[in-house]
C-alpha cells in the first residue's frame, strides 16, 4: 500500500467500521456497520443479542454449542446482525438512511442484503468478502453498488511524511533566484505567508514545489562544521557526500513545538540542531541568506534557509552517529570537501564562508 497523508474516505469509514465491531459480543466473529450519507455518520452497529438481553460472552456460542459451521443458516443465533442493527438504531433515533453507504467489515448475508435493498440504501462497502452470492445478486438486481477494498490498517507507517513546503509560483513571485540570496525580510515574509504541508513523496516529485530545508553554518574561530553523510543516512543520492550546513526538513510536529524560534522555520531550525549535533555553547545564531540551485535532482526540490553559529569549541558530536560524521575543518581547507555531490556546500562556500574574516 503507498503512503498518503491521510486514509481516503472510504478507509477511514472502514476503519471507523472495524472499531465498531469491538463493541461486538460475538466470540466467533466481530463485526462492525455503520451507515453514512454525505460524509455524515447516520447510525451504527455491530453483531450481538439484543439489548438487554445475555450474550455469547456471558453463556458461550450457541451455534457452537450445537455444532454449526460457519456460513451456516443463521436460525440457530443470539445474535442481531451489524448490520440490521444499523436500520434498527437509524429507525429508533427517526433517522434516513435511503440513499446512504454501508461500511462493514463483511459483505452481508442474504437476510441483511433483503433488509437493505428494502431500506434504499445504494452502495455497500467492505474489506472480507462472504461466501454468498445471493446477497451480491440482490445488490445488483437492485442497484446497489458493491466493493469490496483491503482491509484498513491503523500503521501510522503507512502516512507518509509531511514536510514543510512553498510552492514554486509564490518562489518566483517573491524574487526567485539562482545560487545564494543574502537576508531579505520581504523575500522571507512572502515566503512565509505561503508555506504549507504537503506529502515528501510527492514534493519529491513534482517540480512545482520547494521543500524548506533550515541549513547552519556553524564556526568555531577560523574553522567550520563539515558533516559527512554515512551510507545509513536517509538520502541515497548523497551518500558519502560532504555537507557545511546542519538542517533538514520540517514537519508538522515543529508547529506544535514549543522550542525557542520566531516563527515555524526557527522552531524546525533549531530543532534539527538539537537533533543531530552536541555541540557546546553554540551563540550568535542568526539568518544569513537563502540557497537555490536547480542544477542537480535533490537541490531543485528544496529551498534553504541559511543561518550562522558560533562554538564555543571544537567539540562536536553526531547525536546519530550511524548517519552523520561531523568534525572542524580550517576555512582554507574547506574546498577538498567539495565533491560535486551537494551543490549547496561548494554555493555556501563561495558565496558565503570565503568571505567571512
Amino acid at each position: 500500500m503507498s503512503k498518503k497523508l491521510r486514509p481516503e474516505i472510504d478507509e477511514y469509514f472502514l476503519k471507523l467500521a472495524k472499531v465498531v465491531g469491538e463493541r461486538s459480543t460475538c466470540v466467533r466473529r466481530k463485526i462492525g456497520a455503520l451507515a453514512v450519507k454525505d460524509k455524515h455518520i447516520i447510525s451504527t452497529g455491530y453483531n450481538g443479542a439484543p439489548a438487554g438481553i445475555p450474550d455469547c460472552l456471558e453463556l458461550g456460542c450457541l451455534r457452537d454449542q450445537q455444532n454449526i459451521k460457519s456460513g451456516s443458516p443463521h436460525d440457530i443465533c443470539r445474535s442481531v446482525h451489524a448490520e440490521q442493527n444499523v436500520i434498527i438504531q437509524a429507525a429508533v433515533h427517526g433517522a434516513n438512511i435511503k440513499g446512504a453507504t454501508i461500511y462493514c467489515t463483511t459483505a452481508p448475508c442474504a437476510q441483511c442484503a433483503r433488509m437493505l435493498v428494502n431500506a434504499k440504501i445504494k452502495r455497500y462497502v467492505c474489506y472480507i468478502d462472504y461466501p454468498n452470492k445471493e446477497a451480491r445478486y440482490l445488490f445488483k438486481l437492485a442497484g446497489i453498488k458493491f466493493e469490496v477494498h483491503e482491509e484498513p490498517s491503523f500503521s501510522e507507517e503507512l502516512i507518509g511524511e509531511q514536510v514543510l513546503a512553498v510552492s514554486e509560483k509564490t518562489f518566483k513571485e517573491a524574487g526567485g533566484f539562482i545560487g545564494f540570496k543574502k537576508a531579505d525580510k520581504d523575500f522571507y515574509k512572502k515566503i512565509l505567508g505561503s508555506i504549507r504541508y504537503i506529502d515528501r513523496d510527492d514534493a519529491e516529485r513534482d517540480q512545482s514545489w520547494k521543500q524548506i530545508i533550515p541549513y547552519v553554518v556553524i564556526r568555531f574561530e577560523d574553522s567550520f562544521l563539515v558533516m559527512q553523510r554515512l551510507p545509513r543516512s536517509g538520502e541515497k543520492r548523497l551518500h558519502n557526500a560532504y555537507t557545511f550546513g546542519v538542517g533538514g526538513h520540517i514537519n508538522p510536529g515543529d508547529s506544535a513545538s514549543d522550542i525557542e524560534g520566531e516563527d515555524i522555520i526557527e522552531r524546525g531550525m533549531y530543532r534539527e540542531l538539537n537533533e543531530e549535533v552536541w555541540i557546546d555553547d553554540l551563540k550568535n545564531i542568526k539568518h544569513v541568506g537563502y540557497i537555490y540551485d536547480d542544477s542537480q535532482e535533490v537541490s531543485r526540490h528544496h529551498l534553504g534557509f541559511v543561518y550562522s553559529a558560533e562554538s564555543g569549541s571544537e567539540e562536536v558530536k553526531a547525536l546519530e552517529p550511524e548517519k552523520l560524521k561531523p568534525f572542524f575543518v580550517d576555512k582554507k581547507n574547506l574546498p577538498k570537501y567539495i565533491d560535486g555531490k551537494e551543490n549547496w556546500a561548494e554555493i555556501v562556500y563561495k558565496e558565503y564562508i570565503s568571505k567571512q574574516k
